[in-house]
């Protein structure tokens, strides 16, 4: 086996991380984002804080939509 080193300049990896994301529609970034706070949910344990924050999050803007009208 034959090692390979590839020498990258951090800054410019940064700069193409950001022009992907910045290339994505808004659907696939929220895409994303949502396939990465399930992973997180998943991994460390949090469904119970994650249903409870969304259930308060459903109370909240019930509130809201009543002052709305």
């Amino acid at each position: 086996m034959e090692k390979v080193v590839n020498i990258i300049n951090i800054n410019d990896e940064a700069d193409k991380n950001i022009q992907f994301w910045q290339d994505r529609t808004s659907d696939e970034r929220l895409s994303a984002v949502q396939t990465l706070r399930e992973q997180y949910i998943t991994l460390f344990n949090k469904q119970d804080e994650y249903n409870e924050s969304r259930d308060g999050l459903r109370r909240f803007y019930r509130i809201v939509k009543r002052t709305k009208s």
